[in-house]
């Protein structure tokens, strides 16, 4: 029985020239392992061989060498890379496309692929790693189920890390920041604006960071209490790829701050909602107005 590490490391030495090796460093530092040895020991259990493949050789060609191989047997060099090896592959024997092309690569073999769909979520945790929220030890303290495809994965484990989360705002924040990222790469609009207008709500309810809020703290240029750039570009990309009106997102707004309860707010519902809705139709002034007013507030209770 593989661990986790070992079918990752045999996931990443498929289809690697024979060259390759395991020496990484999250190896050690991620995964506190030392893979040495662990390739011969593939080969030797039957999940691993070392094999001429030309098809992966002709990838790593460059387009010239293609084509000085396409005249050599009088063959079109017309067409993009892709083109030029498919007529290579179609012209020319497997015998002959292996002499010219004699690199020798790690193979699955076929148990070995067997492992490797089986454990499929091995290799996008490792690729999605986040320390404590998405790797191996999440995953085995949520009980993660292995029949999951890649949203579902990641899913699960940011759930499970928020359902551990007792009182941690600013970690709270982290794992809505990290759903919104997940969602937009996947393509699922609808969470990752929700996420995003869950962190907007926690940043201005003054929930994402843990130092204490002053005056200082809140000027606008610099606080961490705001509507980031960052996300007024990515609410603005959202209209504008999915057709929404600033309405509609601020229904959901208000949607996300009756589910998502709070213990403290630095700014009321009416105003983050004020404030979000100034942010998406430019009225800066606005803002400024706003954060210099909260500022008076805190001014005149620490007096």
């Amino acid at each position: 029985m593989l661990t986790e590490a070992e079918i990752l490391a045999l996931s990443l030495a498929a289809n690697q020239p024979q060259i390759f090796e395991l020496t990484q460093s999250f190896w050690r530092h991620r995964y506190q392992v030392d893979p040495t040895g662990w390739l011969v020991n593939f080969e030797r259990a039957g999940l691993l061989q070392i094999a001429v493949a030309p098809e992966l050789s002709l990838q790593q060609q460059t387009v010239t060498k293609l084509k000085i191989l396409l005249r050599a047997h009088d063959l079109k060099i017309s067409g993009r890379k892709a083109v030029l090896i498919a007529r290579l592959q179609m012209e020319l024997p497997a015998a002959e496309l292996a002499a010219h092309f004699p690199q020798q690569f790690y193979q699955l073999t076929s148990a070995g692929a067997e492992l490797v769909a089986q454990n499929h979520y091995v290799r996008w945790i490792h690729d999605h790693y986040v320390a404590g929220i998405v790797d191996f030890t999440a995953a085995k303290r949520a009980k993660l189920p292995k029949d999951l495809d890649l949203v579902a994965t990641l899913t699960w484990l940011l759930d499970a890390a928020q359902a551990q989360i007792d009182s941690d705002w600013p970690q709270y924040y982290y794992i809505e920041h990290l759903r919104f990222q997940f969602a937009w790469q996947n393509q699922r609009v609808g969470t990752a604006l929700n996420a995003l207008l869950d962190c907007i709500r926690l940043k201005l309810a003054g929930l994402s960071q843990t130092e204490k809020k002053t005056v200082t703290s809140l000027d606008l240029a610099t606080t961490a209490y705001k509507v980031e750039p960052f996300y007024s570009y990515m609410l603005q990309r959202i209209m504008q790829d999915y057709s929404l009106e600033v309405t509609d997102v601020m229904a959901a707004f208000v949607q996300r701050c009756e589910l998502l309860q709070v213990p403290y707010q630095l700014f009321s519902d009416q105003e983050m909602q004020q404030l979000l809705q100034w942010t998406l139709t430019g009225q800066n002034k606005l803002i400024q107005q706003c954060y210099q007013h909260k500022q008076k507030q805190l001014r005149e209770v620490s007096a």
